[in-house]
């Protein structure tokens, strides 16, 4: 490991410590204990609730080695993780983030106690001193209401305690990875009580630069504080105050070089040919590609218990993101020089949002429920350029500033009219440089209201129908977007021979919309016994419009609205040793909210944000927990998913046919007979002088939705060293069939079936204050992708992985 590194992680070790382990075995009722849950944002044991929810311990995360929500998908196999541009693309049924734009909104929504997490970027930190995490599968458009059209994922932290407790857990693994996490809380007076936890991420590259002396590529630092004060102010009053803070800055989340976009089509080789790093893993790059990000937020919540039945309840938060990531577009170390692209990229996010929810809980003997009100704003300012460097770009495009012909809002201006000072500004850059030749500065706004309201009214009670639960909710959701695109393009791929100054202006780009809708729900349960629950639910989803962060964008998409129906059954039996939970659904999405770049235009490449016309699916999810006799613990997961499009017309980015860049020749059928490459053919008639390649896609997977995703895992308590403690060895599997990342159904922009093995071997004391570990991850060191993108910029496919083989040691502490 880097000196530097090592320093910092010393320093930091001393604040806080964590582990790595694995056995991600969910043991709750197989133990003879029920996991409370608040899926449905009041308490209930995990097997009462009318909904497919996974719920994992704190505990469990922390053998399991889940440290961020790329690992859910090791214990949930419905959920299916990508990272790319610093997105995270969290999936659920097929359903999530089908950007890499920023200013867009997720599909499946993160809380944090409660509190929304708005931005794809913010969803990277850290999970650390969890008292659970929570997955619900399907649309949440009554409770959780915006942007859960896929599901939510509930964070659950960790509270202060009546007694002073805490514990101290340390890793040490392969790469040079050092963790660290602690936490320690407990009573300051009678009625004050805080918790302070703190977890530290350090490691080597999984790759390096093998241009530029092997320097570390997807390397790892970070670190995170959490500091909770809770006041009791009467055992009906009692308010928590929570802050967090989160800090990166490395070499991480780069995409790599996977493959030429045209293979084949000489007049679109990649820009970067030449300097392309051979190892999948290693990057080659004249800049390191970097995050640096910075976050902070800050809860309150409030309850107050009026009477036996009735409660209010009120969550205020406030989050402060800031974020830059450096990359390399044309995943190459050459140096660019005319006709190449100059093509790093640097994107800054600064987003601010505020969030209140105000709820009324009831229940009695008939009736259990909550409504309440909601209210959200977010405003973005994203920044992205694309140049030579992060910091100045080719010396002629000073010239071409003073000499080329300019346009202002598509409209015809004096040469000249735009001045050196006002692109350095645009782009952020002192005086005395040269501007990027593409910079942009976004402004995008969101404010949502919503009222919501989710009752359970008990039959039996009611009308003698014992066992049977009606559930009725819904909720009104109000929300206004706008959006504005400032920018100013001075080169097509660096090449100012061909050059168009352009300038699009805050009025000229500025556009709003209002977006209403009311998404109901009703469900109906019938619970014979403890150990049985059957339910058949029907919800619908609602995703608003919103505009995205593209040079002179003025798109603001439609809403994503979904119709999901779905059966279920959860059972408990040999005595509780056997649990097997059972879901099946059926939903139609409209207007899928997706987006791509495609070669060409003023910038030389285009972003398009459109809508799916019409998506569905079909699905069968199987969970199975046993303990077969004492020592012995079973998990078993499988989910199948049939997403497909069922109607979407659209332009293939990796046709090319359908890119002309300024300065390259056009397609000729002559000089290329073959002008599909991985692109799609073109439909009957579809292509002419004036118009794209459109196709249709009726039939293709949607993104990110593997026909089937499966995990098992097996823990034995050893008979051996009883009398100090127990010995622990577990085994894990995971894995998914072909996944594509795109909708065209190609492999070159997916990855192929895999399955992954892990194992550990745990050791708890007697007294279970001491626990050591080894454990090993991916022990097949399977090359898996987790996201792809056709960059046009460059030409080329690029890629990020999920980890490779890694192996290490824990010792943790608890008091």
């Amino acid at each position: 490991m880097k000196a530097s590194i090592n320093a910092r992680v010393t320093c930091a070790l001393f604040a806080s410590v964590s582990g790595i382990g694995l056995t991600p075995l969910v043991q709750a009722q197989t133990d003879g204990m029920d996991i409370i849950v608040t899926a449905q944002k009041r308490s209930q044991s995990l097997q009462d609730v009318s909904v497919a929810v996974s719920a994992v311990s704190g505990d469990q995360l922390a053998n399991a080695g889940v440290s961020n929500l790329q690992d859910i998908q090791q214990l949930v196999p419905s959920v299916t993780f990508g990272n790319d541009f610093n997105q995270a693309k969290v999936f659920i049924r097929g359903v999530g983030a089908n950007t890499s734009t920023t200013g867009s909104s997720t599909g499946v929504a993160l809380h944090v106690d409660g509190a929304y997490v708005a931005r794809a970027e913010a969803q990277l930190t850290s999970l650390f001193d969890l008292e659970r995490v929570e997955v619900l599968r399907g649309p949440q458009g009554s409770l959780y209401g915006r942007n859960a059209v896929g599901g939510s994922i509930n964070l659950i932290t960790a509270k202060p305690t009546a007694d002073f407790a805490g514990y101290a857990r340390m890793g040490y693994g392969n790469y040079n990875a050092m963790t660290a996490e602690a936490a320690v809380g407990g009573p300051i007076a009678d009625a004050i009580r805080f918790r302070l936890a703190g977890k530290v991420e350090a490691r080597d590259g999984y790759g390096g630069n093998p241009f530029k002396g092997g320097s570390d590529v997807d390397d790892l630092f970070r670190y995170m504080v959490r500091g909770q004060v809770h006041l009791i102010a009467s055992d009906k009053v009692d308010f928590l105050l929570s802050g967090e803070y989160f800090r990166q800055n490395d070499n991480s989340g780069a995409v790599h070089y996977r493959g030429p976009a045209f293979p084949g089509v000489p007049r679109l080789a990649p820009t970067g040919t030449g300097g392309f790093a051979t190892n999948p893993r290693d990057l080659g790059s004249d800049e390191p590609p970097s995050v640096d990000t910075k976050s902070y937020s800050v809860t309150g919540t409030l309850n107050i218990e009026l009477s036996d039945a009735f409660s209010i309840g009120n969550i205020t938060n406030y989050r402060d993101f800031k974020t830059q990531l450096i990359q390399y577009l044309d995943g190459s170390a050459l140096v660019a020089t005319l006709p190449n692209s100059t093509s790093v990229q640097v994107r800054t996010i600064d987003a601010q949002q505020f969030s209140n929810e105000l709820q009324f809980k009831y229940d009695s003997a008939i009736v259990k429920g909550v409504v309440g009100l909601y209210y959200f704003h977010e405003r973005q300012r994203p920044r992205d350029q694309v140049g030579l460097s992060s910091t100045n770009d080719l010396a002629s495009n000073i010239t071409v500033l003073a000499t080329r012909p300019t346009f202002v809002d598509n409209v015809a201006a004096p040469v000249g009219s735009v001045t050196l000072a006002e692109a350095l500004a645009m782009c952020n850059f002192p005086a005395g440089t040269s501007p990027n030749r593409v910079c942009l500065k976004s402004s995008l706004g969101t404010r949502a209201y919503a009222a919501f309201g989710q009752l359970n009214f008990d039959m039996g009670e009611a009308f003698g129908l014992n066992g049977v639960s009606l559930k009725l909710g819904g909720r009104y959701s109000h929300e206004k977007v706008d959006s504005a695109n400032p920018s100013i393009i001075l080169t097509a791929n660096g090449n100012p021979a061909v050059a168009q100054v352009r300038k699009t202006t805050v009025a000229g780009t500025y556009r709003e919309k209002t977006f209403k809708d009311f998404t109901p729900e009703i469900g109906l349960q019938w619970q014979p016994n403890r150990d049985l629950l059957l339910y058949y639910t029907y919800s619908e989803g609602f995703k608003a419009g919103s505009g995205e962060n593209a040079a002179g964008s003025t798109t603001i998409v439609r809403p994503e609205k979904m119709k999901n129906h779905e059966l279920g059954i959860k059972a408990e039996l040999l005595d509780r040793r056997l649990q097997i939970n059972l879901a099946a659904y059926h939903y139609k999405l409209d207007d899928l909210q997706i987006n791509k770049t495609i070669g060409g235009g003023p910038a030389g490449f285009t972003t398009i944000f459109e809508n799916a016309a019409k998506t569905s699916a079909t699905g069968v999810e199987a969970d199975l927990m046993a303990r077969p006799v004492d020592g012995v613990r079973l998990r078993g997961s499988v989910s199948y998913t049939d997403s497909k499009y069922d109607d979407f017309i659209t332009v293939d980015p990796l046709n090319p046919v359908n890119v002309a860049q300024a300065g390259q020749p056009a397609y000729n059928p002559v000089t290329n007979p073959d002008p599909t490459a991985f692109g799609a053919p073109c439909g009957p008639g579809a292509l002419n002088a004036n118009a794209p390649c459109n196709i249709q896609l009726a039939g293709n997977p949607t993104r990110n939705s593997p026909t089937w995703a499966y995990s098992a895992g097996i823990e034995v308590d050893l008979p051996v060293l009883t009398e100090t403690g127990t010995l622990t060895l577990s085994g894990d599997m995971s894995g998914k069939s072909n996944v594509y990342f795109t909708e065209f159904k190609r492999l070159v922009e997916g990855t192929r079936a895999y399955t992954m093995f892990d194992a550990s071997l745990r050791w708890i004391d007697r007294t279970d204050t001491v626990t050591a570990s080894l454990w090993i991850k991916n022990i097949n060191n399977t090359l898996r992708e987790s996201s792809t993108f056709a960059i046009s910029t460059g030409r080329i496919i690029g890629v990020t992985y999920l980890p490779p083989r890694t192996y290490g040691a824990t010792l943790g502490y608890k008091f």
